[in-house]
């Protein structure tokens, strides 16, 4: 005979759950109001039992899918964001009930950047999407959400500061990491989940594999110079296992630890910059050094070769390198 079905506590979640039929249902944070919940749903007809249709659920079922199919990263990306949207929205919300004014309020909400805000909004936004694909529900009523804007990324670390920066921090862990950003491009999240097992020495490149690539569409190669070579090899011996990017107690660096080390440097370089602001500048280091768009954009590993041209906007203002590449027209 199969087992009664029983709420639980989830921990990691910090609410109530039941599984009814093979499938989960969130039943919120108070025990007495989840247990009404789950008398609710052993009452439906067992036909409606097949799919959860509750907000909540949706994005439970759609972290699981990623997690199963996506890089590591990622999942903490999407579980992040939408266990803070499912903590703004009422248990038992269904998608029916849902509207764009709901996530607008959550995002509205946050005091963060716009392109911060946004993000927020694509993770509820590809999660009700990928319900539709699924077949879990028959479109996704916020199709038509529009995000906040992603704003320029303007920010170029000029070679001063990048000297000042390594001047001013004498720990050579937190050197490494800022060296190394600067002289590959990588991604801030590509560089603090770099680990040996990633790298390809023979051939001077990092290699990440689809499951760990940020689109998952194929493999991310970030191909190293002499100096960034000889930083990942001394670390590889230092840490043969895990994460190769560590500071000074061998803790892995996260974003808030480098971001905060960044903040103890405002004075010495005059602002305040992040490992993100290196990519950027070492893509407009290689565009004025005349490596041209496409080569620049496979070697950032950006999937849409437009990318460059509609985000980074460090050329547009430069009217000197615009100029001289005007005058080599031929006339």
């Amino acid at each position: 005979m199969a087992r009664r079905p029983e709420p639980w506590w989830w921990k990691e979640r910090q609410a109530w759950f039941v599984t009814i039929d093979g499938v989960r249902h969130s039943l919120g944070e108070d025990e007495d109001d989840a247990r009404q919940r789950f008398h609710e749903l052993m009452a439906e007809p067992r036909k409606r039992r097949g799919v959860s249709n509750s907000v909540v659920a949706i994005c439970d079922a759609f972290v699981d899918w990623v997690q199963k199919h996506r890089a590591p990263d990622t999942y903490r990306w999407y579980k992040d964001r939408l266990q803070r949207f499912a903590e703004s929205i009422p248990p038992a919300l269904r998608v029916t009930q849902l509207r764009p004014f709901h996530v607008q309020q959550f995002i509205d909400g946050l005091e963060l950047a716009s392109c911060t805000k946004r993000n927020y909004a694509q993770a509820v936004k590809r999660a009700m999407a990928w319900a539709e694909e699924q077949g879990y529900i028959d479109r996704s009523p916020i199709a038509h959400l529009k995000k906040p804007r992603a704003g320029r990324r303007e920010i170029v670390v000029t070679e001063a500061e990048f000297k000042a920066i390594l001047a001013a921090t004498r720990d050579q862990e937190f050197r490494d990491l800022v060296s190394f950003s600067w002289h590959t491009g990588a991604r801030a999240a590509e560089t603090l989940a770099l680990e040996s097992r990633h790298t390809d020495l023979s051939h001077s490149r990092i290699v990440f594999p689809i499951k760990e690539e940020k689109m998952g569409r194929v493999p991310r190669v970030i191909y190293l110079n002499d100096v960034a070579i000889a930083i990942v090899k001394r670390l590889v011996e230092i840490y043969p296992e895990g994460k190769l990017f560590r500071n000074t107690d061998g803790v892995p660096w996260t974003p808030d630890a480098a971001n905060c080390r960044f903040q103890t440097l405002v004075k010495k370089i005059g602002r305040k910059v992040c490992l993100t602001d290196f990519r950027h500048t070492w893509m407009n280091r290689l565009l004025l050094g005349g490596v041209d768009g496409i080569t620049v954009a496979v070697l950032a590993g950006h999937s849409d070769v437009s990318t460059l041209s509609r985000t980074y906007q460090h050329l547009s203002m430069n009217s000197d390198y615009l100029l001289g590449q005007v005058q080599k027209a031929p006339g």
